[in-house]
């Protein structure tokens, strides 16, 4: 029997020395960092873990996020391994940098989440169902449950509670997040992986993903302009339906970025600003 002191639900600061966010990034997508720390404050401005931000080369200030700088990009897993070395906390929520919060985080929930992954030694938690639950999908209450064996989708990259030891046996050099996605699922097979069963009443609510291909999604730039976020420097182009306007903005904006890049290396970011304010973006 348990005391009635054991029966409250934990609470979220509980996990402060054991859990860490990382947020995978590289140079190339340092116009998403300002909107993603203005949603990460607006709707988790409590959040009791350190708040990491993988860059290569570019200089960051910020009270919100800390930045890891891996040097030269050499691919995401590469520098995912790299940054890992830099993180004490044995285990990570992990963001992408155009996953937008689009709701408050709900620390209770989240809490009751992380006190179940940490106590049976969960490799991975996806807080973000797939589209259709598997047939052999194992249900352990309304929220959540285990995902099969064989599955391919034991490594999605949505935000996802990761086991930092699993999460670096799962990384291979070179490799991309697509490629971690297609073929990672192989390496957890004797891991457990939790999965959420549904896409409503997440602990994290988030946009995925403000980019597509290297084009902003109508839906980011949407909740950007609602929220007075203004993108800075604006060399990405918006998403198209049209496969050969997609074609046509990719190439321009390979130009675009590589001017961007270079005008903002002598210039230190400060992802602090006020929306629509100045800030230190070249």
């Amino acid at each position: 029997m348990r005391l009635p002191h054991e029966w409250r639900m934990p609470e979220l600061n509980a996990f402060a020395s054991s859990v860490a966010v990382v947020v995978s990034s590289c140079d190339a997508f340092f116009d998403a960092w300002r909107p993603f720390v203005f949603f990460f404050r607006k709707y988790w401005g409590d959040c009791p873990f350190p708040v990491f931000l993988i860059v290569n080369q570019l200089e960051v200030r910020s009270r919100v996020v800390q930045p890891i700088p891996v040097g030269p990009d050499r691919g995401w897993a590469s520098n995912m391994m790299t940054a890992l070395e830099s993180i004490p906390q044995p285990y990570l929520i992990y963001f992408q940098e155009d996953y937008f919060l689009n709701g408050p985080v709900n620390n209770g929930l989240l809490a009751q989440d992380l006190a179940y992954a940490l106590e049976h030694d969960a490799a991975s938690f996806c807080f973000y169902a797939r589209s259709h639950l598997e047939p052999d999908f194992q249900p352990l209450n309304e929220r959540f449950g285990v995902v099969p064996r064989d599955s391919d989708g034991r490594t999605r990259l949505q935000v996802t509670l990761w086991k930092k030891e699993a999460l670096r046996a799962t990384l291979r050099p070179g490799e991309s997040a697509w490629n971690m996605e297609a073929r990672a699922s192989e390496r957890t097979r004797d891991l457990l992986a939790l999965s959420y069963s549904q896409r409503d009443d997440r602990p994290i609510p988030y946009l995925m993903s403000a980019i597509v291909r290297g084009l902003w999604t109508p839906q980011a730039l949407s909740l950007c302009e609602e929220a007075g976020v203004e993108i800075k420097p604006r060399f990405r182009s918006a998403h198209s339906d049209a496969a050969w306007h997609r074609h046509v903005r990719r190439g321009v904006d390979r130009v675009t970025l590589a001017l961007a890049l270079a005008r903002q290396r002598p210039h230190v970011i400060d992802l602090d600003g006020t929306p629509g304010g100045r800030n230190s973006w070249a």
